[in-house]
């Protein structure tokens, strides 16, 4: 999901302690310098078509854009030019195209071009490591340790060709051996980041999942470079996520004076809709002024907010944006402003609204929320024309082509419009953020949206019941509170925390409105009530 890699950088910011260019920014940046390097290459190859090594340096710029195709299209020309007297460059363009075919996942011609390119150069140890690892995804287990052992041989001190050896001991469930490599690595470089990290991959894949989120803690800690280690904790904490959390905890514990623990612990929270043990972590931070950055306050006001301690929300979004302005701060600004003032505060929350939007015209996010105000206010038509402005920004951005149809469908009573927007929805994804399932039921298509539901719990098995809960409200809308009521215990019993969504929220459309007029809702609630309250 986009929103966990929003986290992610927002983390390496906080951990280099600076703000960066924004991510479109950079991106652009990359995409400009991007298009000049390959002018150059396709100049050069328009006036001498028949340049091999043109070519091949084109053809390692599209392999490193991930443009394997026109990365294999013209190695596959370099190699059939390159005379075999030219072996260096020859071996090189082999070893190109065994990767591209690697990440196509054509195993058999990678292993072709790797057998060519080592009798063109048997000394080669990066040949003989791609063998290797070819061999073990095949689970040809014998030749993987052959070549592995091969390189060892030559470079006794390999931490990489140790862990080689230790994933053959995992495929053989030789797991003692197997942790005896991963330890060997190590004990070899005890400074070297990588190490822990592919420990930590050979205790995941043997069940040790506490200790291998201690070894990705490990990985932070000896490296300035947090990037991996943090990509693998999040990764570990979908299916993983109570031995990701203990071994944070136990991190905090030890060394109870470095931010990034409870920063990381208090994102991963969030992103898995545990609000109330996110703003521990945050309150932490903030208490003991280990950072004053503002994504550090927009985080608790977000905590503050979901579960409705809106005050406290309010002061923490103010703190925030005093240090940055951007769309997403004043849109949840406004959210606190509304809720505050019992959902009648629409000036406060407008202006909110109306600043995020003078930031960014083409923010989605501020004109949603803008076009919910004006609904709430009766003013359809102007709704409509702040959903319009957010669709012609992002034609597949599904909430707003999604709350259009129920707008032209309940207020304007224009039901063509609304079909056109509910199809269009289906166009646009499957997953949970597609909203399809919604579309479907306004569609009159009960039993696909059903299977859409039971669909999204299947592909987001997620501790926090974020696909429970929007099953629960997607089934509620149909009039089925049975089902509903049975998706929304098993939201709670995943720790769902939203607080707001359980008691307040009414935006179409996923919301449980209806379903908080059976009997057994407040009950259940309250047999959850640790789900919103402030926890390790």
């Amino acid at each position: 999901m986009k929103i966990k890699y929003l986290f992610l950088a927002l983390v390496f910011m906080v951990s280099a302690g600076f703000t960066p260019l924004r991510a479109d920014d950079d991106e652009e940046l990359k995409k400009k310098i991007n298009a000049a390097v390959m002018e150059v290459y396709d100049k050069h190859l328009k006036e001498d078509p028949n340049n091999y090594e043109t070519r091949f340096a084109r053809a390692n710029q599209y392999y490193f854009n991930g443009e394997y195709q026109n990365a294999l299209k013209d190695v596959s020309m370099c190699i059939d030019s390159t005379p075999e007297k030219e072996a260096d460059l020859l071996f090189d363009e082999l070893m190109l195209r065994a990767k591209i075919y690697d990440e196509l996942n054509r195993l058999n011609e990678e292993a072709v071009d790797l057998k060519r390119a080592y009798t063109l150069r048997p000394s080669a140890l990066n040949c003989v490591d791609m063998m290797a690892k070819l061999a073990l995804k095949q689970n040809e287990l014998e030749i993987a340790e052959n070549n592995f052992n091969v390189i060892l041989r030559k470079e006794p001190n390999n931490f990489d060709a140790v862990y080689g050896l230790a994933q053959v001991e995992v495929k053989r469930h030789d797991y003692e051996k197997a942790i005896e490599y991963a330890n060997r690595g190590v004990a070899t470089f005890p400074a070297e980041q990588q190490v822990y990290l592919n420990r930590s991959k050979i205790l995941e894949s043997i069940g040790q999942y506490e200790t291998a989120a201690q070894d990705l803690i490990i990985a932070m800690s000896v490296s300035e470079d947090v990037r991996k280690p943090i990509t693998g904790l999040v990764e570990m904490s979908d299916t993983h996520y109570n031995a990701v959390m203990s071994a944070l905890q136990e991190a905090i514990d030890k060394a109870p004076q470095v931010g990034m623990f409870y920063y990381v612990r208090s994102s991963i929270a969030m992103s898995h809709k545990h609000y109330g043990q996110a703003l521990r972590n945050l309150r932490s931070i903030i208490s003991y002024n280990l950072y004053d950055y503002h994504t550090v306050y927009a985080n608790a006001a977000r905590c503050h907010y979901e579960l409705m301690q809106y005050d406290e929300a309010l002061v923490n979004i103010n703190k925030a944006i005093d240090q940055q302005y951007t769309p997403e701060y004043f849109t949840l600004k406004s959210k606190i402003e509304l809720v505050r003032g019992k959902g009648n505060n629409y000036k406060a929350a407008t202006d909110a609204l109306e600043q995020a939007i003078s930031l960014d015209a083409n923010a989605t996010a501020p004109r949603i929320e803008m076009a919910r105000l004006l609904i709430a206010q009766r003013k359809d038509k102007e709704a409509v024309a702040q959903l319009d402005a957010a669709i012609n920004a992002d034609a597949k951005c599904n909430e707003a082509l999604l709350l259009r149809g129920w707008v032209y469908k309940y207020r304007l009573k224009n039901e063509p419009n609304a079909n056109l927007d509910f199809a269009s929805v289906l166009q646009n994804g499957t997953d949970m953020a597609s909203l399809r399932g919604f579309a479907l039921h306004e569609m009159n298509r009960p039993e696909e949206a059903r299977a859409w539901a039971q669909q999204i719990i299947q592909d987001n098995p997620l501790p926090g019941g974020e696909s429970y809960y929007y099953a629960a409200a997607l089934l509620s809308d149909m009039g089925d509170n049975q089902a509903a009521m049975k998706y929304f215990d098993s939201a709670l019993a995943n720790g769902y925390g939203s607080l707001y969504d359980v008691r307040i929220n009414e935006a179409p459309y996923v919301n449980l409105k209806l379903l908080r007029r059976d009997a057994g809702y407040n009950q259940m609630v309250t047999n959850y009530q640790t789900n919103f309250q402030e926890r390790q």
